[in-house]
């Protein structure tokens, strides 16, 4: 047992760091009312209430013990590896293949036997697909292939 509950301080901290982020820059945008609120009102409110929660997280953590923090370095590389291919690739190979290569990269940490990785990866495609091209219609080449 260590003298601070680390895991809680840090994780409180960096809520209020994303948090205190979030509203320094949505000061950008205009705020407006709450009866017709700007672009600006709700990532200032959401910051706002982030740094509120990170404070009640961080503030009793200092004051009770914690246990030391684990870090699990092959899942920390391959989620990492995971995002920056899928970055790098995504204007490359399309929307598609590149979340089916994220997401195999990323469960290369785990002990998913590889018909479920394709599985998993073939069924988030297709959530995103169906989510962000056709729900949202946001705009992504799908296919290598694609304009």
């Amino acid at each position: 047992m260590i003298k601070r509950d680390v895991r809680d301080v840090l994780g409180g901290l960096l809520m209020i760091a994303i948090g205190g982020f979030a509203v320094i820059y949505a000061q950008r945008y205009d705020m407006g009312q709450l009866r017709m609120m700007g672009p600006g009102y709700f990532p200032i409110m959401l910051g706002a209430l982030l740094v509120i929660l990170g404070v009640f997280i961080a503030v009793p953590a200092l004051f009770r013990s914690g246990t030391a923090i684990d870090v699990q370095w092959k899942s920390l590389f391959w989620v990492i590896t995971s995002i920056v291919l899928f970055a790098a690739s995504l204007h490359l190979v399309g929307l598609v293949f590149a979340t089916i290569m994220c997401v195999v990269a990323s469960s290369m940490a785990s002990t998913l036997p590889w018909r479920t990785k394709f599985i998993l990866a073939g069924s988030v495609a297709l959530l995103t697909y169906l989510i962000f091209s056709l729900g949202l219609g946001m705009l992504f080449p799908l296919w290598p292939w694609s304009p």
